[in-house]
């Protein structure tokens, strides 16, 4: 890289840790909660994002009985982000690979106590730095779903009808703060 000048720059290293809150929308009937952490490294413009998520949320109506579940996944980013001044915007494409738990509740024979979960993810986010180390960020993201949980119940003639989530699309909100280490 070169600088209006033409003289060279080093491209910046970076290294940080995020720590946010999630939300999420139209993965099961109702919205789910929970964390993210990850690990960024790569340089100011292009980075590396690997960490771990973990949601859930408030159980919903299934048939005779209610399913709670829970969301672990791990997540693999690529990222191209603008620094300027303290602002940085990015964006983010990558996948999320992990499980879903289910609590059956009032349910005679209940199903799978887990299955596998894997979905491609898009996702942008601004951040302002506080200080060299601190920053607040905010982000929003998609994902769609390419292998999700399925639930079966019989329906009232007594033949299994398999239920398949998510849906085609989930939404994604995020607040959180960076710990620059780099």
């Amino acid at each position: 890289m070169t600088a209006a000048d033409g003289t060279p720059t080093q491209r910046r290293a970076y290294m940080a840790v995020e720590v946010q809150g999630v939300a999420i929308t139209q993965l099961l009937p109702h919205g789910y909660f929970g964390g993210d952490a990850a690990f960024a490294v790569g340089t100011q413009g292009f980075m590396v994002r690997a960490g771990v998520q973990a949601v859930g949320g408030r159980p919903f109506a299934f048939g005779p009985g209610k399913i709670g579940n829970a969301l672990g996944v791990f997540t693999l980013d690529g990222c191209g982000a603008k620094t300027v001044y303290k602002h940085r915007v990015r964006m983010c494409v990558g996948g999320q690979a992990g499980a879903m738990t289910h609590r059956w509740i009032g349910f005679d024979r209940p199903g799978r106590s887990a299955t596998p979960y894997v979905a491609g993810v898009l996702k942008g986010d601004y951040q302002v730095a506080l200080t060299r180390v601190i920053g607040i960020m905010l982000g929003v993201g998609v994902s769609m779903p390419v292998v999700g949980p399925e639930f079966h119940a019989k329906n009232a003639g007594g033949v299994e009808a398999p239920i398949q989530f998510p849906g085609p699309v989930t939404g994604m909100l995020t607040l959180g703060m960076t710990f620059r280490l780099r």
